[in-house]
């Protein structure tokens, strides 16, 4: 079928430039050669002008010009950018690695554990059909506020309003997850590694002691929280 495709198409017309695109698929589509090829990838004309295309020579210069820019040194690149979420605890904003985040979710009921009211550990809330233990971030940070028991939820996405973020990492022993609320999420933004800058070793404070950087953002001063020493503080919150 295919050879007497090729016949008829001798006798109608010989192959044109581009032919393709004017009686092929992305033309009138009049080409004979489409009842045995259906598409003109798969047409040896194409493939034969592809073939021409990539054994053509050079340009005059082209080989020159190529060979000096891979002769030119390395230009050295910019530090990468790290992704956080900014958020509010009381008057101090925090940031942590999104590739710690799990989810953002609003507020909802944190039923108390017993024997664990006024702890860091404020009890446990459902996320997604499963209870997760909800900690404190203000008590855990030595800040004021916090989820409170019972508290209803507020499906409201207004600025100021608190949320719930779920943050996980990965452990020899599976997964570790851990809840805890905030009054106020800003939401992800990159933070270039040359605009990070220590914190102060006079700070004591816990919040402080779980950071691993300060930068700047919206004229404030924002802690980066490192996700390493606030889940072993959190493990510590907890098993104290």
């Amino acid at each position: 079928m295919i050879d007497k495709a090729r016949r008829e198409v001798a006798v109608v017309h010989a192959p044109m430039p581009e032919c393709w695109r004017i009686i092929g698929v992305a033309g009138d589509r009049s080409c004979p050669e489409l009842q045995a090829f259906v598409h003109c990838r798969n047409c040896p004309v194409l493939a034969e002008a592809a073939r021409t295309f990539f054994d053509r020579a050079a340009p005059e210069g082209y080989l020159e010009s190529w060979r000096v820019i891979l002769e030119e040194p390395a230009e050295a690149t910019e530090a990468a950018d790290t992704s956080v979420l900014v958020f509010r605890v009381d008057r101090e904003w925090l940031a942590l690695p999104t590739a710690a985040l799990v989810e953002v979710t609003p507020t909802r009921a944190v039923h108390t554990v017993p024997h664990r009211s006024g702890a860091a550990l404020a009890g446990l809330v459902n996320i997604r059909g499963q209870l997760q233990l909800c900690m404190s971030l203000h008590k855990v940070l030595g800040l004021p506020g916090g989820p409170r028991a019972d508290e209803g939820s507020d499906s409201t996405a207004e600025a100021g309003t608190p949320r719930l973020i779920v943050m996980e990492r990965e452990t020899p022993h599976g997964a570790e997850r851990w809840v805890v609320g905030v009054d106020e999420v800003a939401g992800v933004h990159r933070v270039g590694t040359t605009d990070l800058r220590p914190v102060p070793s006079t700070v004591s404070q816990a919040a402080a002691r779980c950071s691993s950087a300060l930068f700047a953002w919206q004229e404030r001063t924002v802690a980066l929280l490192d996700e390493v020493r606030l889940f072993e503080t959190l493990n510590g919150t907890v098993s104290a």
